[in-house]
Order: structure tokens, then sequence, then C-alpha cells
């Protein structure tokens, strides 16, 4: 979970990229075997049966043992743990390849500081930032909209409070990559100060004015153009990003930013979070409906993670919300892990070039799923509108939002 979760709302082709085991830093093994009596999975804990038992149904169980079984594990281990979690780490190379070795030695907090030091600004950003909303507040600290006063612009401002903090390491780790991060698609980080007595890190972004495309999905309809050009977009940022080494793994349309020019940027991969706070749909902090199988099924897994979550994005764009919304975390975990693919309800209405994209991006067996490099030059793409066409969706959302506040 990105720096972004610590708030809650007021009143949200680098082909060497390695693959990531499921988690390891559990001990418990269970050998699950099937009842011929009763036909219940045994070995697992009682609670997990009866969570298992209330979701999914008997006939389920016996049609799929292995789905149901990948389903209730991932949700005790992985879903849970994220609901928790106060910190989104960067999954790079060499996080990776670390985790089959020996923990390193944690620096000390005053070898983190002399280091954060040196690579934040020294001024004082209250000289340079005029805070005029505050729009979302929790225990770690407060998010700001300010005016930036040197140039006019807004900007996001996130005041943490280290005191707080358990893994500064982390934070100065990302500070440190997200320096030499910049693209036109992903919400880019402008800049680190270190308030001192106040024990107080400031973290700078930019302000995407447009919200996220969440609100375009789910309060507009969108033509096929205009979801191939959000799909271009994002692509680009997610081949940016595959190409250094990082992983996304939470694409979906709250973490795809939208600008009142039609611009598109993809956020929550570190510090670039939704400044709104928690995600604009509740309900789904903690789910898995962009997951992909093999994510799911706890196989290794590697870049096309992200290949999978944009073809159910396109989904949402097509048909405003993405499959098994209105499922339980569990119960959604199971069927993407049994059916694989998900149905699409519209899919006799979609264009050729449109139904075979969305092919290459949800293919099961991860072999056969296209690369970022490789849909950009998808037919699809090739017809998609410019990115001020986006605009009157948005304004049309704003619009909508504001009547229903």
């Amino acid at each position: 979970m990105s720096f972004t979760k610590w708030f809650k709302k007021k009143g949200g082709d680098g082909g060497s990229i390695s693959e990531i085991g499921a988690p390891t830093n559990f001990q418990r093994h269970f050998h699950v075997s099937r009842n011929q009596e009763t036909g219940d999975l045994e070995g697992l804990p009682a609670p997990w049966v009866r969570l298992m038992n209330s979701q999914i149904t008997r006939d389920e169980q016996d049609k799929n043992p292995d789905a149901a079984y990948h389903a209730v594990k991932y949700y005790n281990y992985s879903i849970k743990k994220k609901e928790n979690e106060v910190f989104k780490p960067f999954i790079t190379e060499d996080t990776i390849l670390r985790r089959s070795k020996e923990k390193r030695a944690q620096k000390t907090d005053a070898e983190i500081y002399v280091e954060l030091r040196a690579i934040c600004n020294s001024d004082d950003p209250r000289e340079r930032y005029k805070t005029t909303q505050e729009v979302g507040k929790g225990a770690s600290g407060i998010v700001f909209i300010a005016a930036d006063l040197q140039n006019e612009s807004q900007v996001a401002v996130k005041t943490i409070d280290m005191k707080n903090q358990s893994s500064k390491d982390l934070i100065l780790t990302e500070i440190r990559v997200l320096k030499d991060f910049n693209h036109k698609n992903l919400v880019n980080f402008l800049d680190a100060y270190l308030l001192e007595p106040e024990d107080q890190l400031w973290v700078v972004m930019e302000y995407m004015d447009g919200g996220p495309l969440t609100d375009v999905v789910t309060e507009t309809v969108m033509k096929e153009r205009q979801i191939a050009c959000v799909c271009r977009e994002t692509l680009y940022a997610i081949s940016f990003l595959h190409a250094k080494g990082i992983i996304h793994r939470d694409i979906k349309s709250d973490n795809v930013l939208l600008g009142m020019d039609g611009s598109v940027k993809v956020t929550d991969f570190g510090f670039c979070a939704n400044i709104e706070g928690d995600e604009k749909r509740q309900t789904m902090v903690g789910t898995p409906y962009w997951m992909a199988p093999e994510v799911v099924t706890r196989k290794k897994y590697g870049k096309k993670v992200d290949i999978w979550s944009i073809g159910i994005m396109a989904i949402e764009m097509i048909e405003g919300q993405p499959p098994y919304l209105y499922e339980t975390p569990l119960r959604a975990l199971y069927l993407i892990a049994a059916n694989g693919r998900p149905d699409i309800k519209s899919w006799d209405k979609l264009s050729p070039n449109l139904q075979d994209f969305l092919d290459r991006c949800l293919q099961v067996e991860v072999d056969r799923r296209a690369t970022a490099d490789e849909l950009l030059s998808h037919p699809f793409l090739n017809d998609c509108s410019e990115v001020k066409a986006l605009v009157p969706n948005i304004k049309a959302a704003k619009k909508v939002l504001r009547r229903n506040v």
C-alpha cells in the first residue's frame, strides 16, 4: 500500500525483469486433502474452512478445489495483510533478488537521516508552497493541495511525520529512485524536503486536477477511440516502468489520473499516489478484481501481471466496472482462479481490433500474453483519439459528482 493509503478522506521492456514468487514470509504448511464422505477440504484451519464454505458453494468447491484452496489461501495471506499495510515498497529487480538472500542489516535512524539530508532539498518548503486545501488526514500526516508561488501552478504536498514511520529505510530508497523518474505519463515526483526539528518529510508531487479515471468510467460512456487513447497513454507509462525494472502490480482506473487537458498519468507505484487519500471506491481497498490468475494461484509472476490489469481496466471503460465488482473479495479470487479470463457482456458489440486487443491482454498462459511494447503497436491503438477528446467526459463526470454531493 502506498503513502496515499495513510490518509483517510475527510467527510482514497526490460526483458531482464525477474519473476516474483509468492509471499514466503510465513512458515505454516498445510497438507490438504478432501474427505471422501463429507467432501470437505481437510487440513485447513477451521476459520478458513468456515469462510470458504460461506462464500464458495459446495458445487464450486467440487468442480475446482484447487481454485477454492488458492483463493482462501491468498485471501488470508495477502489480501488481509494488504488491508493493514502502511507502505507499498517498489518491486524492482534488486528487491526481488534480495528476497532469496539473508535479510540485510538495517540502517539506524541516524544513518537514514544523514542520507535523507543529503538528497532532500534543504530550503524551507513553506516559503515556496502555500497550502490551499487539505484533502487527506491520518495518523502519519496530512495531504494538501498547494500553490507553487514560483510558477503559480498547483501541486500535491504530502507531509509525513517521520517519527511514526517504521520503514524509514524504504522511504529513503523510494526518494532516491523517484528522483531519477520523469515521464509524461507518470504522476511525477517534484521534490522532497526534510524539516527539522519538526521531524517532517514534505513530498511534493504533480497535481492532476481532472481526478481519477474511475470518475469518467462510472459517470460517462466512453467511445472505443477514447478507450484506445487511455490504453495507449497508460501503456507508455507501463513500458517505461518495465524498462526500469519496476512492476506496477496495481493498474486500475483508481490509479490512472487525468488532467483537465485530457492528459493521462499513472500513479500509485511509490510516492506517486492519488492525493485524495483512499481510493474512490472504498469497497475496492485490498480487493483483487484486476489481479492476474498467476498472482491468485500463487505462481511465480513477472511484468505481465500489469498487462492483464490493462485488459481488466479496458473492460472497466467498456462496461463501467471491472468483472466481479459486486462479489466479496474471496469469491472474486475464486472466480479469477477458476475462470481465468472473465466474460465480457458486450463482446459482440466490440470492434474486431478491440476484441483482439483484449485477447492479447487476457491470456491466462503468461507466455502468450503480450508485452507493453507489443501492445503499443497493436492496430487498436493506431486509431485512437487525442487526449483532448477525453475532456468532455472529464467535465461531465465532475458535473455529475458535484451534483451528487
